[in-house]
């Protein structure tokens, strides 16, 4: 019978551990990446059964042993267990995570009143619990404080830095590990010691190792490396400041020689409280938020509701079935109570656990779908402009070939007519025969090739400017921009120098003589402000 609730002390304690205090422990160190999970689980049970070994005769065990009222019997550990368990579930069913030291130790103080008389409150213990997160935070926030004034002068290569910071991870994490396991392990064994023997203890713990390390691997499989829950967005010098000031913590209070040199007692402490003081810890020296105002609220009403309530539970439940009955009937009806209300919360606790996992995993599909379609809505209209905007291309493109084939038409039919007029006054000319008549017709033939030549070279220079210009967009726009002093016959000027012509072309373009386009050079340049030795090709080429 003793080896039986051996077994389910600690099967409930590292369920409730595994399931609940897991993951806030040691889920701060998932956003590193530093291991996988799989070595991360391994050095966890490698450090954790080592530490355990160790807590056997540590202070933390003697500091138990000292609040309990004697040895424990069966019927007082499964009162123990339930009425922890139903604290338990109850405050997770708010969503406020207890942590089970607050529970187990709020059910021992009940136990120690009932069988008695008086009841020690041991200040001691309860300063401990004060402290220690007192403790927990200014240490975060030195640590936080120290990275941020050490970094922020010393020039560190990226590269070093990390490999330096992933080695300050594990350690943290070992000693994390190591710490838990000695302070942990001395609220078990202290409470396993009034239970059984040393060797029926060591045989329940390798029982329980053995459930657990199944459980895990089999849980494993569903699990990948990738950061999750609240710490996902945590910098690595939070995580260190976190994870290193609680395992220093965890560490000092699981020996009397450290806690006596400010008066305090070793004693086991619950992890929640020791991350959220540390996390604050980090916040106050970064200056920047990491967690909600309501994590903080949660765990005030832990600290204060998780050992009040079993504590009184307990009590209720011992005074139910009578604390000093000897009917063997009532303690078997007890027992099988017990039992299957442990099994219905835990099964409760399961299925609820699973039903939000597969809500918060609906969630996340809904709104990853809802992503995926905004992005290829997103896509589809970036498509669809481009579609768009290509088609109007082609119809501007369509448009501008019609405009030159008409152009050209057009161009067609107005030479073929000038050619005809000038075929009619020829034959007129070879037919006359006054010398009037005939200097009248060559006068009249010369007047209009002349007005001919004037109109295409006003044609061709208009059609070569409209080219230029719309090949230069962003220079004229700049020239103007600049410079909105300049003429329009300035800019063409300009625009013919960035093409790089020499002054005789752009006399014969411009339609006037090689003398004018120096003089307008000049002027040109003094509205361009360029001192004498400047080029002023290169000048306007560089803008």
């Amino acid at each position: 019978m003793e080896f039986l609730c051996l077994i389910l002390f600690l099967s409930v304690a590292a369920s409730w551990f595994f399931a609940n205090e897991y993951d806030i422990l040691f889920g701060v160190y998932t956003p590193t990446c530093a291991m996988t999970r799989r070595c991360f689980n391994s050095v966890v049970f490698i450090c954790l059964l080592s530490a355990l070994w160790k807590s056997r005769r540590c202070d933390v065990t003697e500091s138990v042993q000292a609040c309990l009222p004697g040895a424990l019997d069966a019927r007082t550990i499964i009162v123990i267990i339930l009425s922890s368990m139903i604290v338990l579930m109850v405050l997770k069913s708010f969503r406020i995570r207890g942590s089970a030291i607050y529970a187990v130790l709020g059910a021992l103080g009940a136990c120690s009143v009932i069988s008695g008389g008086e009841y020690d409150p041991q200040w001691s213990l309860l300063l401990s619990f004060i402290a220690a997160p007192l403790m927990t935070f200014v240490l975060s926030s030195a640590i936080r404080a120290f990275f941020r004034a050490v970094f922020s002068k010393v020039k560190v290569h990226l590269i070093t830095m990390s490999y330096y910071m992933r080695l300050a991870v594990i350690f943290s994490i070992v000693l994390t590990v190591y710490a838990l396991g000695l302070n942990w392990g001395g609220l078990l064994f202290g409470v396993s010691s009034m239970i059984a023997d040393e060797k029926t203890i060591l045989a329940a713990v390798l029982v329980v190792v053995g459930i657990v390390m199944l459980l895990s691997l089999r849980i494993d499989k569903g699990q990948n490396d990738e950061p999750y829950g609240p710490f996902a967005d945590f910098s690595i010098y939070a995580v260190v400041s976190v994870g290193l000031s609680v395992a220093v913590v965890m560490m000092f209070f699981s020996f009397k020689s450290a806690t006596s040199l400010i008066g305090l007692a070793p004693v086991p402490l619950p992890v929640s409280s020791l991350v959220i003081a540390a996390i604050a810890g980090a916040e106050t020296a970064q200056k920047t938020r990491l967690v909600g105002n309501l994590e903080y609220v949660k765990e005030s009403v832990a600290f204060i509701a998780v050992p009040f309530c079993s504590f009184v539970l307990t009590y209720i439940i011992f005074h139910i079935i009578g604390g000093e009955t000897a009917d063997h009937l009532v303690d078997f009806v007890v027992i099988g109570a017990a039992m299957l209300i442990l099994v219905a919360l835990i099964f409760a606790g399961y299925v609820r656990g699973q039903r939000a996992q597969k809500a918060a995993t609906d969630r996340l599909v809904y709104v990853q779908q809802q992503q995926i379609y905004e992005h290829s809505r997103a896509l589809n209209d970036m498509e669809l402009k481009v579609i768009l905007s290509e088609n109007q291309a082609l119809h501007n493109s369509v448009e501008m070939k019609k405009q030159e084939v008409m152009n050209v038409a057009l161009s067609i039919v107005e030479q073929r007519e000038y050619l005809e007029s000038l075929n009619d006054i020829v034959k007129k000319l070879s037919s006359a025969k006054d010398d009037r008549e005939r200097d009248r017709l060559v006068s009249e033939l010369s007047a209009s090739l002349k007005q001919r030549l004037s109109y295409d070279r006003d044609v061709d220079s208009q059609y070569f400017y409209a080219q230029a210009e719309s090949l230069h967009e962003d220079f004229n726009a700049k020239l103007s921009e600049n410079f909105p002093q300049l003429t329009p016959q300035d800019r063409r000027l300009a625009t013919l120098l960035r093409l790089g012509f020499s002054s005789k072309y752009i006399a014969t373009l411009m339609n006037i003589t090689p003398k004018s386009v120096e003089i307008s050079r000049y002027r040109l340049r003094q509205k361009l402000g360029l001192a004498k030795g400047d080029n002023l090709v290169n000048y306007i080429k560089s803008i």
